[in-house]
């Protein structure tokens, strides 16, 4: 007979997400307890289409206070315990069903690993194991106001296990964060805890995830390098999560040989964790030791069965070190590596943006059209799910044709996605009939594919000509021609007069768009038109043209320009473009002042000891080199 559990939940305001929950187990448990702590929405409503067992609570500042009045009302034999934020997998779920009859009563707690999603869209993986599923025999309650652990009510030992149920987690994303303000609360609730004087090594771990949430890196460290002094047992989960946590602190804080030193050690504790093989060439990546960082992350990828002991960043095993690998292949130029390594993350998460948005860049360099639909369905990259995404990296691409195919290729359920397809082929290859797409320019939607970035700035600068042949398109075009930016761009690109007031950001989107959509005779209007133009905008403009492939032109603004407004890639593109050219001793000579600027990249100590004929130089860049950049491959290996 399987066991009987009862799910209990707290909730408030979770309208957006509390369906997923319960329908993802409605038919795996035998009873549902929902307790609302204060909704305004359709919380209750949608709940009330899964069970009737809802119960209001007065809000406390004490999450376990909820959860023990949510197991008041519970019947079944064992508490199951989610989040509205949080689902199940069918299949996961009845395999943890059977390790609990399989252990007869045997132990009292379980942990479930819980997999949170991060990032902007869930393209980063955090996982952590806490107490959710517990005996309902009165004996066992919640205590702490904020990460609420088991108890025994009688001063017992509890028996517990790690159990096989798996929870995903979506609470974490960046928007879901902001919008519940959600750092605050939780500090605040801890603020309360640690008040009360018996402050222990997890409430200093706690701590400190709530400073490295809110970005305050040195509190923080602070308070995890107090959690792991005062830890009892290396084997507490949260132990090694402390460690990841003070090296993360350590690199934001950009002591990297600090925490390359923690990394050594943590290495020989932990040696078949990837997230220290990962930060440490996360640390070569982030100080320009591309090679370095390349021999570590294919390390990782090409042994990935031995780094089998995840602590909690399973994304450090494979998704992040691709990635960064095809960042690096990239950037060397080499586009077959950089394409393998960016599909191979979207063999681990399809609906990764940044990978989808490289592969299609890389693939518009070089492949006709055909080619590129060929290769994105025959290795099954396209679904309904990031269809999205792949026509808005083919308008970032400039190629709204591509757009058009892949939609074609794939569902009838994206009539909007076609229609804007065909407006972006007007503005950008002027093809098409603009009175075919007159359903965009009803005022309402319209102004949707504004805010939502799918309609930008430079397209209604394009759309301008068109406002003639499209009586609507007039009609929403119109508010613009009352806004003093949108009218001063229009004079900049008909080559009328400069204006000062002129947001840089703007001037800087519009030349990068411009080039995108080849308009290059525009291009060259703006360009004469603030030739006059000195400081930062002026190397941020030739950044622009260099990474576009009109070197001359960027060289001869950065000649113009104050090396006082450079940063890194200014520097680089310097003196990658005399080094081409031939012109080897004023690029050791850049090269040796950006090192200067820059003591902490390495970019600019391999261009001298890659390319200058000065041994004195070299000798003495290598020598600092080694002081600064402790362990270095590349250096121990190069022949002076």
């Amino acid at each position: 007979m399987n066991p009987n559990i009862s799910l209990c939940m707290i909730v408030k305001n979770e309208e957006k997400v509390i369906e997923r929950c319960l329908s993802s187990v409605v038919n795996l448990v035998d009873e549902i307890i929902i307790v609302d702590t204060g909704s305004t929405d359709r919380t209750k409503e949608i709940a009330s289409m899964y069970t009737s067992n809802i119960y209001n609570f007065e809000w406390i500042n004490d999450f376990s206070a909820a959860r023990n009045f949510a197991a008041s009302k519970a019947s079944g034999e064992w508490i199951l315990v989610l989040d509205a934020d949080e689902y199940v997998d069918e299949e996961n779920f009845k395999d943890f069903v059977q390790q609990l009859k399989d252990d007869n009563g045997k132990f009292d707690t379980y942990y479930a690993k819980i997999i949170n999603f991060t990032g902007n869209f869930g393209e980063n993986l955090v996982q952590n194991f806490h107490d959710r599923i517990y005996k309902n025999n009165g004996e066992i309650s919640y205590y702490r106001k904020i990460h609420e652990q088991f108890k025994s009510n009688k001063n017992e030992s509890i028996k517990n296990k790690h159990s096989k149920l798996v929870i995903f987690h979506s609470g974490y994303l960046n928007h879901t964060v902001s919008e519940k303000d959600k750092n605050v609360r939780n500090k605040e609730l801890l603020d309360q805890e640690i008040g009360k004087g018996i402050t222990n090594a997890f409430d200093y771990f706690n701590y400190g995830n709530e400073y490295c949430s809110l970005g305050e890196y040195s509190k923080a460290l602070d308070a995890y390098l107090e959690a792991y002094k005062q830890k009892k047992d290396f084997r507490l989960s949260w132990v090694s999560a402390t460690l990841v946590q003070i090296i993360i602190c350590l690199v934001n804080l950009k002591r990297y040989n600090d925490a390359l030193n923690v990394i050594e050690d943590a290495e020989n504790i932990y040696e078949n964790s990837p997230e220290f093989p990962y930060l440490k060439g996360e640390i070569f990546f982030l100080r320009g030791q591309l090679e370095d960082a390349k021999t570590v992350f294919l390390e990782l990828t090409n042994n990935s069965e031995r780094y089998n002991q995840i602590i909690f960043r399973p994304d450090l095993k494979e998704q992040r070190p691709h990635l960064r690998l095809g960042e690096i292949f990239l950037l060397q130029q080499n586009y077959n590596s950089a394409i393998f390594h960016y599909t191979s993350v979207l063999n681990i998460n399809n609906n990764h943006k940044e990978s989808i948005a490289k592969v299609i860049f890389i693939l518009n360099k070089f492949h006709s059209v055909d080619e590129i639909v060929e290769f994105l369905y025959s290795n099954n990259l396209i679904n309904a799910h990031n269809i999205k995404d792949y026509v808005r990296a083919c308008f970032d691409a400039g190629n709204p044709t591509l757009a058009i195919r892949l939609i074609v290729r794939n569902h009838e359920d994206h009539k909007l996605l076609e229609k804007l397809s065909l407006l972006k082929n007007i503005v950008i290859n002027n093809e098409g009939n603009i009175n075919n797409l007159n359903e965009l320019f009803e005022l309402d939607l319209f102004q949707s594919l504004i805010n939502s970035n799918w309609i930008n700035i430079v397209d209604l600068l394009i759309l301008n000509n068109f406002k003639n042949e499209s009586e609507k398109l007039s009609i929403v075009l119109k508010p613009y021609e009352e806004n003093n930016e949108y009218v001063s761009l229009i004079k900049l690109i008909n080559g009328q007069s400069w204006d000062e007031n002129i947001d840089e950001s703007l001037i800087l989107f519009l030349l990068k768009n411009l080039i995108l959509y080849k308009k290059f005779d525009v291009c060259s209007v703006i360009l004469k038109n603030i030739e006059h133009l000195e400081g930062k905008l002026l190397s941020k403009i030739a950044a622009i043209l260099y990474s576009n492939s009109f070197k001359v032109e960027a060289l001869q603004l950065y000649d113009k320009g104050d090396w006082n407004y450079f940063n890194e890639q200014d520097f680089i593109n310097v003196i990658d473009s005399l080094i081409e050219t031939g012109n080897i001793d004023s690029a050791m000579q850049i090269a040796n002042y950006a090192i200067m600027t820059y003591e902490t990249d390495f970019r600019f100590y391999t261009y001298i000891l890659e390319h200058s004929k000065d041994s004195i130089l070299v000798e003495s860049i290598y020598k600092k080199a080694s002081e600064v950049f402790k362990g270095s491959c590349y250096l121990m290996e190069l022949i002076l």
